[in-house]
């Protein structure tokens, strides 16, 4: 198992996006609530090149947390 060692922001991949900790609303699904996280994840590796996605992490008013994409959030 590996052990990560540094700030929680540089060990999950956590990068920032204008929208933290506000309403947003993904125009996929319509699904509207505050912007928790963007999460930069790997993937995997494509001819020798390592690639990754972004993932929100939105917070629903009913508690729940959903995933999305965070070039698509709109603020609401």
């Amino acid at each position: 198992m590996e052990v990560r060692e540094g700030r929680p922001d540089e060990i999950y991949g956590y990068v920032d996006h204008p929208f933290l900790r506000q309403s947003v609303r993904d125009p996929r699904t319509l699904r509207e609530g505050e912007l928790m996280a963007v999460v930069e994840e790997f993937v995997g590796t494509v001819a020798g090149e390592r690639t990754y996605t972004r993932t929100a992490y939105v917070r629903g008013a009913d508690g729940l947390e959903f995933t999305a994409a965070p070039d698509t959030l709109e603020r609401w």
